[in-house]
């Protein structure tokens, strides 16, 4: 991470340029963060076009600027897979973090279904193969993503997915002592989240990425969401008794439906693991 200290009439756009940054328009926000194209330079100009997500430091929680983005800062450093987003540079100023990345121009997952309706069987097996490389390669190194929904997988190319945002991302054992973590945050979306998650009960966080990845299946094979999440207490008690189905005008294998039922298992002890999930015999 490099910091840099703004001097005495310098704007921060001219820092970012001597450093090799030009940012763009903005292409996405939120409450206390932008997301913007950006330029990279190389020898013949600035060339190469990725995202920068500028975080305001000033707007967001104290709890945010202490524990959550120290965090992701220090993930999104630590890891490199091709159905990750890449983080390749991170410049902080006093109030505002610049993460400069990989761009993904083809939109988001929830938006190619929109578009298309339910996918196909190979298609879907094809998009959720990466997503499970994406995660093996997180839990195998100690990560939890912590929200995965469709908005926050991305598509590089026709084909190609990329895990986006570690903003609720951790480690799920202590860096010192390697003393295994559970979570009491709660992390990520409704309509997506566990039963340990939403019953506020302290959970296993990549047990939590598993469900999360049930969710999208069913969503991509379907275009629908397995559970309405318009009343809290109504969908825990929904997921507490499995009471999610196919649409019937959608013909899904046995093997799909097995695989799903696995994934949003409400018993945690039951719920497959991220190794079990990529040695199934769908995928």
């Amino acid at each position: 991470v490099t910091k840099i200290n703004g001097i005495f009439g310098e704007t921060i756009q001219n820092i970012l340029l001597k450093k090799g940054y030009k940012l763009g328009k903005s292409i996405g926000e939120g409450s206390y963060c932008k997301v913007k194209i950006a330029y990279r330079a190389s020898e013949l100009g600035f060339v190469e076009k990725i995202a920068c997500k500028v975080v305001n430091k000033k707007r967001a929680s104290r709890d945010f600027v202490t524990k959550f983005l120290p965090r992701e800062v220090s993930i999104v450093r630590s890891i490199r897979h091709p159905n990750i987003v890449s983080v390749c540079d991170i410049i902080e100023s006093e109030d505002l973090v610049y993460i400069f990345m990989d761009i993904c121009e083809r939109g988001d997952l929830l938006d190619y279904i929109r578009a298309r309706g339910p996918l196909s069987e190979a298609r879907t097996k094809f998009f959720f193969r990466q997503m499970v490389e994406a995660i093996s390669y997180l839990h195998s190194r100690d990560i939890a993503h912590r929200d995965l929904k469709c908005e926050n997988v991305l598509l590089a190319g026709r084909d190609h997915l990329k895990i986006a945002d570690f903003g609720f991302a951790r480690w799920c054992s202590d860096l010192t002592s390697k003393k295994r973590i559970l979570s009491e945050t709660y992390c990520g979306s409704a309509a997506y989240a566990a039963p340990e998650i939403l019953q506020g009960v302290k959970y296993n966080p990549k047990m939590y990425d598993i469900w999360s990845l049930g969710v999208i299946l069913f969503i991509m094979i379907s275009a629908a969401m397995p559970f309405d999440d318009g009343n809290i207490s109504r969908l825990i008690k929904a997921q507490m008794n499995k009471k999610f189905s196919f649409p019937e005008k959608i013909c899904v294998s046995s093997k799909v439906k097995r695989l799903v039922t696995h994934l949003l298992e409400p018993d945690v002890t039951k719920r497959a693991t991220i190794k079990q999930v990529a040695n199934y015999t769908w995928l």
